[in-house]
């Protein structure tokens, strides 16, 4: 059976507490993927990171995964660049990577497997000047977290550098064997007109292999919308048995509202739906037998 996880994307309009992250454990949820995001999660805060590191102690809820930040301020992208190691000028990708690798530190605080990273910024177009100065990015932080137990997975995202088969032709290139891939299911589905890559099961085929971990959300093609699953066009009923038993459901939704209670019966409905789509994959395949 998958592990059933959840990114705290979820709550990234509010400042996150173990009070939410207990909640999630009261619901089933069995992992976190924290998202650092600084007005949210902000890993440089020494007791915001020492209360979560204990409640993850203590709770038995594994910390799956940190999602790396994407901004280095406290404004969540208002009013401030976005944190690019694949950018050609070498003090703005030194200054987002000493950025990254301060909530890679966290690993020296507390255990955790993977580190999800993005390879550019959205829309950003490709060229041999940001693929070179990925892979120098990259090799810095492969090294930094294997010497911390943790696994680098890079994301497919909607950029020309990071769509599925722009993934595999990078990892292929670089010789970069011990990485492993996030296959974020919303990304996929969008049209190739916003860098998405011709649907979710097309993804799986190029990535299969790498996959590590998963970011599982639902849109209609066109946005990015980090829905519930379901409420779009994502192909599960094709993606959730082709995945089997062994990737983690991570699900990495956008914030909702206020009602607490509410979000978590929709957490706990959707893992029911994943469960759902998994479990008639199976009675057809015994029924065929």
């Amino acid at each position: 059976m998958p592990k059933r996880v959840v990114s705290t994307y979820l709550f990234s309009r509010q400042r996150l507490h173990t009070s939410l992250l207990e909640r999630l454990a009261q619901v089933g949820v069995q992992g976190i993927e924290l998202f650092c995001a600084r007005h949210s999660f902000d890993y440089r805060d020494e007791v915001q990171v020492e209360a979560v590191a204990n409640w993850v102690r203590q709770s038995g809820v594994e910390l799956h995964s940190l999602h790396s930040p994407m901004y280095g301020g406290e404004g969540g992208g208002r009013g401030e660049p976005p944190l690019n190691i694949a950018h050609p000028d070498r003090r703005q990708r030194s200054a987002a990577l000493e950025e990254i690798e301060r909530a890679l530190d966290l690993a020296d605080r507390v255990a955790f497997r993977y580190f999800v990273q993005h390879l550019g910024i959205g829309r950003e177009e490709s060229s041999q000047a940001k693929f070179d100065a990925a892979f120098t990015s990259i090799e810095r932080l492969r090294i930094l977290a294997r010497q911390r137990g943790v696994t680098l997975l890079l994301e497919n995202i909607p950029n020309a550098l990071a769509t599925p088969g722009a993934l595999e032709e990078f990892l292929t290139a670089t010789h970069l064997d011990d990485l492993g891939v996030c296959l974020d299911s919303g990304h996929a589905n969008l049209t190739p007109g916003e860098f998405g890559s011709g649907g979710v099961m097309n993804a799986w085929k190029v990535l299969r292999a790498r996959v590590r971990s998963t970011h599982l959300h639902d849109n209609r093609g066109e946005r990015d919308e980090h829905l519930w699953p379901g409420e779009g066009t994502v192909a599960w009923a094709e993606l959730i048995p082709a995945m089997g038993d062994d990737i983690p459901w991570v699900l990495e939704i956008e914030p909702q509202g206020d009602d607490l209670e509410q979000v978590l019966g929709q957490v706990r409905r959707s893992f029911q739906r994943l469960e759902e789509w998994r479990s008639a994959s199976l009675g057809k395949k015994q029924e065929q037998r």
